[in-house]
């Protein structure tokens, strides 16, 4: 999967995430994508560099939000 991803190192814990249908391993895999996005983000720092995958890393959060209410 992650030959079609952009940002692979925070994208392939999110898919996990968005593709696990057992609510039981649903909040290891919520939690697993959101440390890989705040590391990223980290990652980034302060710098204005990477709009795009700012945008990207926030929107992924706001989806994670929506699973965790699941």
């Amino acid at each position: 999967m992650s030959r079609w991803l952009e940002y692979p190192t925070w994208q392939v814990p999110l898919w996990d995430a968005i593709l696990e249908f057992d609510a039981q391993r649903l909040p290891a895999k919520v939690q697993k994508a959101e440390k890989a996005i705040r590391d990223r983000l980290h990652e980034l720092g302060t710098a204005a560099n990477n709009p795009r995958e700012r945008q990207a890393l926030t929107d992924a959060l706001a989806t994670l939000e929506i699973l965790k209410r699941r």
